[in-house]
């Protein structure tokens, strides 16, 4: 059992190979060095979007250390309040509306446009609700919502 060294993902790897084994097909990362959040993509071919780096690791330790790096983000964003996780969690929202908004300006085509439209407000709306109901604003004194209260 000496000559195997334990992986921080709980594989037993010999030890000649532990800092060397390259892996068949790379496991792929994406992060945003700006927000500091890593995420798994969709699949390894996919373009990263605006604001994300592709991490792309060939060996086992490269691709442990990453694992490592997104649990302990699972773990930081477990553990955050209602008010610190809508603040992180809106930072990104934030950034993909930029990110939409600057196609539909770059777009040409009716379809494009429509499209671009439609998601822009349908991710306004998801970020309206996402927001601490403490937060929500209201237009409107709770009496004011029945007819004949205040008279």
């Amino acid at each position: 059992m000496s000559d195997f060294v334990k992986t921080e993902s709980g594989l037993l790897v010999p030890s000649s190979l532990r800092h060397n084994a390259q892996m068949a097909k790379p496991v792929v990362f994406w992060i945003n060095r700006k927000r500091d959040f890593i995420m798994n993509p969709p699949g390894p071919d996919c373009i990263p979007p605006t604001g994300y780096e592709r991490i792309e690791c060939r060996h086992a330790h490269e691709a442990d250390a990453w694992s490592a790096r997104l649990r302990a983000q699972e773990k930081r964003i477990h553990e955050m309040t209602v008010e610190e996780r809508y603040v992180f969690e809106d930072a990104i929202r934030f950034d993909m509306l930029e990110e939409l908004k600057k196609q539909l300006a770059e777009s040409q085509t009716p379809q494009q446009k429509m499209f671009l439209t439609a998601a822009i407000e349908h991710f306004t709306q998801r970020r309206d609700a996402a927001r601490p109901t403490h937060q929500s604003i209201e237009s409107h004194m709770g009496f004011e919502a029945e007819e004949g209260v205040a008279s």
